[in-house]
């Protein structure tokens, strides 16, 4: 209680004009800024508190009784990094069917859409590019196509 009291009387350090906070948006912000600023500064032993403990106890949770970090299997590594690309790919690609959707509905609404639209393009860019490496990862050849169908 007596902490929560000192952090209330310290908000008043930071008293800005009321017309001036009614007009500026810098100025709330700023205000804003300070007295989370004084808040950080109250709980900054707990925090230290936390990452000491966190960061002795980590390096202890790594390690298995056996010794190895991955159960023994050596493929596990692998397939964690492949499962990343191909989760990062249909992200990516979703992302991008949604950026090109919003530049479309802009569009509509006669707003601007360039952005949207070339951010989508972007996603759906590279999510095709880690659909390639997730490919290759699999040992799966990619076939060009140089007869055009014929």
């Amino acid at each position: 209680m007596k902490i929560l009291r000192r952090i209330r009387l310290y908000t008043g350090v930071c008293k800005i004009d009321d017309d001036l906070l009614e007009r500026s948006r810098v100025a709330r912000a700023g205000r804003s800024l300070i007295q989370l600023a004084i808040f950080v500064r109250a709980i900054e032993p707990v925090l230290a508190l936390v990452a000491a403990v966190l960061l002795l106890t980590v390096p202890a949770l790594a390690q298995t009784p056996g010794g190895n970090l991955f159960g023994g299997n050596d493929q596990q590594l692998g397939s964690g990094v492949r499962e990343a690309i191909r989760w990062g790919r249909n992200l990516l690609f979703l992302l991008g069917v949604g950026g090109v959707g919003w530049g479309a509905a802009n569009i509509m609404m006669e707003k601007s859409w360039g952005r949207q639209m070339l951010g989508g393009g972007v996603c759906m860019g590279i999510g095709g590019i880690l659909s390639l490496v997730y490919s290759f990862s699999q040992g799966n050849a990619v076939n060009l196509d140089t007869d055009l169908g014929n």
